[in-house]
């Protein structure tokens, strides 16, 4: 078994964003780039396939999903909302929970998977008020089959899609999470691994946080990461 695998069936991995700041071995891409709305998404997903051919030049592993069970007779938000909603954030709530949960569903009904349940939740979400009850972590296994990467990976860029799903290689040691047209993190299983995918990666590196990623190739990571 791969180190990234134990680490992903583990309780002790929290992985909760921000990834690059939560996990010692983890680099930041940027990916959305240009003057004009269209340059910037067709240089998104260039710049996304590229990552991707690096890392997963055999496709995924296996997917990783952050899985939230929410109580919503329970939160009060429905309350708030049922007589007056005019942004829309109801429709779109449902929207979004109905394509994660048929997505996360075929997944489970198609592959091999493991699921570890009641992992950390974030801060806000400790209140009673905030509705969620669980967060599990689902691990589909691609045993030769393989996924669609360039479907999920298309959707997270469009901001529509499984925005709570990560692409995982046992064979390089990774987890591959884009969190939208932004960028990308890649956090890998211990410094060797990120060493080895340090110098293919730096092209796609997001400025801001160059010197951050600099010490972390020297081998001085974050102190409070919980990897």
């Amino acid at each position: 078994m791969s180190k990234i695998e134990k680490m992903l069936l583990s309780r002790d991995l929290d992985y909760l964003q921000p990834y690059f700041y939560t996990n010692p071995y983890a680099l930041r891409c940027e990916l959305g780039m240009g003057d004009t709305r269209e340059e910037y998404m067709r240089e998104a997903r260039r710049r996304a396939r590229e990552i991707h051919r690096i890392l997963f030049p055999h496709g995924a592993d296996a997917i990783l999903f952050n899985y939230w069970i929410t109580d919503w007779s329970d939160s009060g938000e429905a309350g708030e909302k049922t007589c007056s909603d005019p942004d829309g954030a109801i429709e779109r709530t449902v929207r979004e929970e109905a394509r994660a949960l048929r997505f996360l569903s075929e997944c489970m009904m198609r592959y091999r998977h493991v699921s570890v349940k009641d992992l950390k939740l974030y801060d806000h979400m400790r209140d009673p008020d905030a509705g969620v009850l669980r967060r599990d972590r689902v691990v589909c296994y691609a045993d030769g089959r393989g996924f669609d990467d360039g479907l999920i990976i298309e959707g997270q860029i469009a901001s529509e899609d499984n925005s709570e799903v990560s692409l995982v290689s046992f064979e390089n040691e990774c987890i591959l999470s884009v969190y939208d047209d932004r960028g990308c993190d890649v956090v890998f299983a211990d410094h060797d691994a990120l060493r080895a995918f340090y110098a293919a990666l730096k092209p796609y590196f997001l400025p801001y946080d160059m010197e951050e990623m600099e010490k972390r190739y020297l081998g001085a990571g974050p102190a409070d990461a919980n990897i």
